[in-house]
C-alpha cells in the first residue's frame, strides 16, 4: 500500500469529516486527504489530481455516492471507492456494490473503515500485479511472433531483391516487385515496433544533445505533417545532455509528429520544444515514474481535436487505437513510452477535447 495514501473525500459535513480523519489516524493509515463538497469540485479534483482512494458520502445536496462511483468507474476504473452512509438499508448496500464500490461503511460503525481501506488497497494492488503479469506474458508472446514473422519477411525481401536485379525497369513486373519489397519493409518496421515495445530489441544509448537530434530531423518532420500545419521547433538553451539511443528518439519524434498531424485534419500548429526542468518531491507526482532531479523536457504540443479522459487512460496500452481499421496499429504511443522508459525517462500527457494535446517527455540529465 502506497504511503501516505492520497485520498479524495466527498463529504459536506465537517463533523463527519473530522471523525473520518481521526479514525484513519487512529488506525495507523498515513494519508493526505483532499476534501470536496459537490459534484463540480469532485470532477475537477479527479481530472487534475492523482489519488489512491475515494471516500464518498452516499447522500449530498444535488449529488450522491452512487453517482460519484459511476463517474470514477467510467473514467478511472482502477481507483477504489468506499461509500460512507449514516443509514444504509440492504437495498442501498447491494446497489453500492453493484455500482462498483469496493465497500460501504456505516458512519455509526466507523471502526470498519480502517480494515475496509486496507482491503480495498490490497485488492487494487493485486489487480495491478495481475495486469502486469498479463502484459508481460503478452509481451513475450508478441516478441516471439515478431521474431518468427521477421524471419518470413527476410525471405520475401531476399527474393524481391533477386527479382529486381533480374528485371529491367522497362519490364512491367519491375513495378510489382518494387511494391512487394516496399510492403515487406513496412511489415519489417512494424515488427521492429513490437520488439522495442517488448524490450527485446537492443538499443545503443549514447550521450547526446536533444537539440541536435531536433535540428537533424526538422526537414523530415516537416514532410511528415500536412501542408496546412505550421511546425515550430523551439530548442532550449540547456547545456546538459541525455543518455539515449538517437535512432529511437528519432522514431519517437516521427511518431509524435504523425499522430499530431492526424489530430489536425483542418490544419493547426505543431510545436516541438526542449527545456530544462528540475523536479522536487512534490512535482514528481505529475510525472509517474520520475524521481527528484534535473531533466531535459521534450514537449510535443498540437492544436488538434484533443482527447477525452477515457481515451487518455488507455493511449499507452499496446494495440489501443482510436484510428479507423487499417489506419493505425495501436503500437505507436505504447512503443514511444517504452523507448523513453528504456532511456530512464518518463512521459505524461495533458489534453482537452477541442483544445489540443501536449506530450511531455522527461530525460535525466547526464554530464
Amino acid at each position: 500500500m502506497n504511503t501516505p495514501l492520497r485520498i479524495l473525500c466527498l463529504e459536506n459535513n465537517p463533523t463527519d469529516a473530522a471523525l473520518i480523519c481521526s479514525t484513519l489516524e487512529a488506525g495507523d493509515i498515513p494519508c493526505t486527504t483532499t476534501w470536496v463538497k459537490n459534484r463540480a469540485d469532485f470532477g475537477d479534483q479527479l481530472s487534475h489530481g492523482r489519488f489512491d482512494l475515494v471516500l464518498s458520502d452516499t447522500s449530498l445536496p444535488a449529488f450522491d455516492g452512487l453517482s460519484a462511483t459511476a463517474i470514477v468507474r467510467d473514467h478511472w476504473p482502477d481507483l477504489p471507492v468506499i461509500l460512507l452512509s449514516s443509514t444504509m438499508g440492504e437495498e442501498l448496500a447491494v446497489e453500492s456494490l453493484k455500482s462498483g464500490a469496493a465497500d460501504y461503511v456505516l458512519k455509526t460503525r466507523l471502526f470498519r473503515l480502517v480494515p475496509a481501506v486496507r482491503r480495498a488497497m490490497q485488492e487494487a494492488e493485486e489487480r495491478t500485479e495481475r495486469r502486469q503479469r498479463e502484459a508481460q506474458l503478452m509481451g513475450q508472446h508478441a516478441a516471439s511472433v515478431a521474431h518468427d514473422f521477421n524471419n518470413i519477411l527476410s525471405v520475401i525481401m531476399g527474393y524481391s531483391d533477386m527479382l529486381l536485379m533480374k528485371l529491367s525497369r522497362a519490364d512491367p513486373l519491375h513495378h510489382f516487385a518494387e511494391e512487394i519489397l516496399h510492403a515487406t519493409k513496412h511489415g519489417s518496421a512494424l515488427t521492429l515496433q513490437l520488439l522495442v515495445l517488448c524490450r527485446k530489441q537492443t538499443v545503443q544509448p549514447v550521450v547526446m544533445d536533444l537539440n541536435v537530434v531536433l535540428r537533424d530531423l526538422e526537414q523530415m518532420l516537416q514532410r511528415l505533417i500536412h501542408e496546412n500545419i505550421t511546425l515550430d521547433i523551439c530548442p532550449g538553451s540547456h547545456a546538459c545532455k541525455i543518455l539515449a539511443d538517437p535512432s529511437s528518439i528519432g522514431h519517437v519524434l516521427m511518431n509524435m509528429a504523425t499522430n499530431a498531424s492526424d489530430a489536425m485534419p483542418d490544419g493547426g500548429r505543431l510545436t516541438i520544444a526542449t527545456s530544462n526542468v528540475t523536479l522536487d518531491e512534490h512535482s514528481t507526482q505529475a510525472y509517474p515514474g520520475s524521481l527528484p532531479g534535473d531533466y531535459i523536457m521534450l514537449s510535443v504540443r498540437d492544436t488538434g481535436t484533443g482527447m477525452s479522459e477515457e481515451t487518455k487512460a488507455h493511449i499507452f496500452e499496446a494495440f489501443f487505437t482510436t484510428k479507423p481499421v487499417g489506419k493505425g496499429t495501436g503500437l505507436g504511443l505504447a512503443n514511444c513510452n517504452s523507448i523513453i522508459q528504456q532511456s530512464g525517462g518518463c512521459m505524461s500527457v495533458t489534453s482537452e477535447l477541442g483544445k489540443g494535446t501536449e506530450f511531455q517527455m522527461l530525460f535525466p540529465c547526464v554530464e
